[in-house]
Formats: C-alpha cells, sequence, structure tokens
C-alpha cells in the first residue's frame, strides 16, 4: 500500500548473502488473494495427575475450513496426532506418548501423568501437518 517501486530489490540486497524470495503485495488492491498464516492455540490444564487438552485451535486449518464454510464442532477430528515428552530437557522432544488414532477413531485429549513426571511438552499436529507446541509446569 504506497510501497517503493524498487521495495523488493532493497530487502533482498539487506540480507545478503542470503537469497531471499520477496514478493510485494498490495493489501488493498489484492486482499482477496491474501491469506495470513496466525499461530496455534490450545487450553492445555492439569487436574488430579491428568493432563486435559480441552481445546485446540489450528488457525491456519480453521481458515481454509471457513473458507470451504464447513464446520467443526469437536477439536479433535482437526488433529492427526499428539505426542507427549513428561520430562522435557528444553533442547529435545522424546515423546513417552504417543496418540496417532487409526480409521475413524479421534484422539483421547486426556492423559494420565506418570509419577516423576517434570516439565511437560505437548505437540499437537493438526490434518495440514502444521505443528503446535507448548510447555506445561507439572509439580
Amino acid at each position: 500500500m504506497g510501497h517503493e517501486p524498487d521495495l523488493a530489490a532493497y530487502l533482498k540486497n539487506e540480507v545478503l548473502p542470503y537469497n531471499l524470495d520477496v514478493e510485494v503485495v498490495d493489501i488493498l488492491r489484492d486482499r482477496q488473494d491474501l491469506q495470513f498464516k496466525r499461530d496455534s492455540e490450545a487450553n492445555i490444564t492439569i487436574k488430579n495427575n491428568q493432563l486435559f487438552i480441552e481445546a485446540f485451535y489450528p488457525m491456519n486449518l480453521l481458515q481454509k475450513l471457513s473458507m470451504q464454510k464447513e464446520n467443526v464442532t469437536d477439536w479433535r477430528k482437526l488433529v492427526e496426532s499428539i505426542m507427549i515428552d513428561w520430562n522435557y530437557d528444553g533442547a529435545v522432544l522424546q515423546p513417552a506418548m504417543v496418540d496417532i488414532p487409526e480409521g475413524n477413531d479421534l484422539v483421547k485429549g486426556k492423559y494420565s501423568i506418570p509419577e516423576g513426571a517434570g516439565t511437560i511438552r505437548v505437540k499437537i499436529t493438526d490434518l495440514l501437518s502444521e505443528s503446535f507446541e507448548i510447555e506445561v509446569k507439572h509439580g
């Protein structure tokens, strides 16, 4: 919107020696082709030594579904897999629990926390294979 004509060349030059692919879009003129990428969100709680994934919002998938006028009421229908590392070391996810449903089954969304669990890391992958990761403090 009102950008300089050499903006793409300027941006490419600023990041040398890296090769950056730049596309300048006029958000007023080209707004129907414009899609904003948004991070996923989840509501995760711990109660009675159980981890509950109460809701999951894969924003990019939900955006695509709304463009197709499809409505999904159960968040679990949008999930490909859930992986949980009960003792996340802050660097490498080592899932001790993997929930990948078969056939028409859905992920459980409720998991018993093993004794001695520390920092919990949850990785949720949606049907577009986009992943959301979050740490949950325990204990």
